[in-house]
């Protein structure tokens, strides 16, 4: 067994020096070891880079070097004591930048960032600062959801620093619930089989379904039209509550019939937005005073980017305008952060 050592970050925000053992890898790589990385530590990718992190009895993955990056220093805190909570805090590096992740030489880089830009940002700060001479190559994943312009643009950036490198978009579906159970499903858009099959493993860890959409942008494509339809999906589910409630029906007892009648949807069932239902359901961000769930700034902006698509693609999306013209009226409510089922609150006037 060989030790390595390499810089992570304690819960005090110092930098300190950690030892792991690096065992021999079955399947990924024909060295000792595969590095991978995980920049964004927010609501969604602190439990997947958790989940990611977590050996799996009888998964494709032996022992990994992990690392983790994001700018805000509260959030690596946060998962390293997940981590600590866990007992795989040992197994664990935290980067003090791109640059040294980077220079680190990561097999695989898994990013969930909120935003176009951030992707951008993150994906030209790693590739820029790549060790040349080195032939073997960096695979991102991107699981964020951007446009699938920008997807198909840092495909090009990436593979044009090095063949060897690849750039593959898999935005998620499944929320936080999805995330911290490892139920998530992967939309991905790749290249190649062969990169589709590379990158199966490390989904695996994370989701339960990882579907190849086609090629590069596909992934992000898709998840588009999804987003786009569950906005629709939950104004409806919250406009069908508010309705139950004002006729004196007891929302849990609505949303029981609901889930086994033809209104039943992920929206109603998984992540319903009134929190008496979401207590007798056992989840939902709602039970929580909307807090932890897939917020309602970043449901604007998919539906921003679902739009901006459809007009380049000439196609009209009326319900779709219509809800983005309420969860724009929301967030400027005050309530971007909160998670897009408190839509059910702002049509209540609250």
């Amino acid at each position: 067994m060989m030790l390595s050592v390499f810089l992570s970050r304690s819960t005090t925000g110092r930098h300190i020096l950690c030892k792991t053992a690096q065992h021999h890898h079955r399947c990924m790589s024909s060295s000792s070891t595969v590095k991978v990385s995980f920049v964004g530590l927010g609501n969604m990718g602190m439990q997947m880079a958790l989940n990611l992190a977590t050996q799996r009895e009888n998964d494709e993955l032996s022992d990994l070097q992990f690392t983790v990056y994001d700018m805000n220093e509260a959030n690596i805190v946060k998962f390293m004591k997940e981590a600590e909570s866990a007992g795989i805090s040992n197994l664990l590096q935290a980067a003090p930048d791109l640059k040294t992740l980077a220079e680190a030489n990561p097999d695989f880089v898994v990013k969930s960032l909120p935003t176009c830009e951030a992707s951008e940002a993150v994906v030209s700060g790693i590739v820029s600062n790549l060790p040349p001479s080195s032939s073997k190559g960096c695979l991102f994943i991107d699981t964020s959801t951007i446009s699938p312009a920008v997807s198909k643009k840092l495909h090009r950036q990436v593979k044009s620093i090095s063949p060897h490198h690849d750039y593959v978009d898999a935005p998620v579906s499944g929320g936080v619930k999805g995330a911290t159970d490892a139920s998530l499903t992967f939309m991905t858009g790749c290249s190649s089989e062969e990169t589709f099959t590379k990158i199966q493993p490390l989904l695996k860890r994370m989701g339960k379904a990882v579907l190849h959409c086609g090629e590069s942008g596909s992934g992000s494509a898709v998840k588009l039209c999804n987003n786009a339809a569950l906005a629709a999906q939950m104004i409806g589910i919250c406009e069908a509550m508010s309705l139950g409630e004002s006729l004196g029906v007891d929302p849990t007892v609505l949303a029981d019939v609901m889930n086994v009648s033809t209104a039943k949807c992920w929206s109603s069932e998984v992540n319903n937005p009134h929190p008496v239902a979401a207590k007798g359901i056992g989840s939902g961000a709602s039970a929580n005073d909307y807090e932890g769930g897939f917020g309602t700034a970043l449901m604007l902006k998919d539906l921003n980017l679902a739009l901006d698509a459809s007009v380049e693609e000439g196609k009209s999306m009326p319900v779709t305008s219509l809800s983005r013209q309420l969860y724009s009226l929301a967030d400027n409510r005050g309530l971007g952060r909160k998670d897009f089922g408190v839509m059910l609150q702002f049509l209540n006037g609250k």
